[in-house]
């Protein structure tokens, strides 16, 4: 079977994507993807300079995924309250978080870690995705101020920060401890902070 262009970049970014989200961009080689998706190494070649750029790609559709399926429809519905959008993100990761046994967690805070010394680029992009998606929170809890759900005296950007730190630190805690719970409880207290007295 001849293997077509999209096809075969398509299949290099699904293999990346798995394979950085569960050993990071180190521990994966060119090899370990080519035999992931099957695509020959002339194929690779076809689409990628290298490894950085193939991991630069995937990390592009990885947040294009992330916004499109889950940040904007969860946080852009008007159709429920800026709490009820909040505790349906946390429902969610904690979904995530147990039907994969707590083992991947988020590869962009797990790049982040492993990264930004070093790769520039990958600084760069990991920088303005969580710029975007604080963005994206402080717009939510600023529908929320308006509304009276939440507290006018700590600011939307203010908020999102603390949202995007606690996001990230109970993910990075779930996966060390395996207990998706800390999700929960740590949404829990976090809208509690928020709530109008």
């Amino acid at each position: 079977m001849v293997e077509t262009a999209s096809g075969s970049r398509q299949k290099l970014l699904e293999s990346t994507i798995e394979l950085m989200s569960s050993r990071g961009f180190e521990a994966m080689g060119i090899h370990s993807i080519l035999e992931a998706s099957g695509v020959s190494k002339s194929n690779f070649y076809y689409h990628f300079k290298s490894k950085e750029d193939l991991c630069l790609a995937a990390l592009d559709a990885m947040a294009e995924h992330f916004f499109a399926q889950y940040l904007d429809p969860i946080l852009g519905d008007a159709g429920m309250s800026p709490r009820k959008r909040f505790e349906k993100l946390f429902r969610v990761m904690h979904e995530q978080m147990e039907s994969g046994c707590c083992k991947k967690g988020c590869p962009f805070v797990n790049l982040a870690s492993e990264t930004s010394d070093f790769l520039p680029a990958f600084r760069e992009r990991i920088d303005a995705f969580f710029e975007r998606y604080r963005k994206k929170l402080a717009a939510c809890y600023a529908d929320g101020v308006e509304c009276g759900e939440f507290r006018a005296d700590v600011s939307p950007d203010q908020a999102a920060l603390m949202l995007l730190a606690a996001i990230n630190g109970t993910v990075v805690l779930t996966k060390v401890e395996r207990n998706p719970q800390l999700i929960k409880d740590g949404a829990r207290t976090i809208l509690t902070l928020f709530a109008t007295k």
